[in-house]
């Protein structure tokens, strides 16, 4: 992973990361809109999919939007396989060893069956379309800002 030494770093002419002055997380920025973080908030968002989750032991987990894949690092500890869909391809650099990164938009690259489905985007949930992606028992986590 990059090691941050400015304020502000371009990932591409839109996306940059920035470090947020006064409380010291990243902040992925889109323009001037901040798109993804890893202050306390996800972090904490990350272990509620964990709880919410359950054993992840030998469990299949697809991430939908990974950001600066701190869900997935979270869960790299766990004996689980994750996959993560994610639109930006400067975002692969984040996903841990061992986590399949799909590049593209997840409506179109999604594929397989998995027991937890977590949807880590704003707005409304497609549970139609994800329920057609959970193995039987599985469940959908929805992002739920903290």
């Amino acid at each position: 992973m990059r090691v941050l030494d400015a304020r502000n770093v371009t990932l591409r002419e839109e996306l940059h990361i920035a470090i947020h002055a006064g409380l010291g997380h990243r902040m992925l920025k889109w323009g001037e809109q901040i798109v993804a973080d890893d202050g306390d908030g996800t972090l904490l968002r990350g272990a509620r999919f964990a709880l919410e989750a359950g054993s992840l032991t030998g469990k299949s987990i697809a991430w939908i939007g990974g950001g600066l894949c701190i869900g997935p690092r979270l869960f790299a500890i766990a004996d689980c396989k994750q996959t993560v869909y994610e639109i930006e391809p400067a975002l692969r650099e984040f996903c841990p060893e061992g986590v399949e990164f799909v590049l593209g938009d997840w409506r179109d690259t999604i594929s397989g069956k998995f027991d937890t489905v977590i949807f880590d985007l704003g707005g409304e949930i497609p549970r139609e379309t994800l329920l057609k992606h959970l193995k039987p028992g599985g469940v959908i986590l929805p992002k739920e800002d903290l």
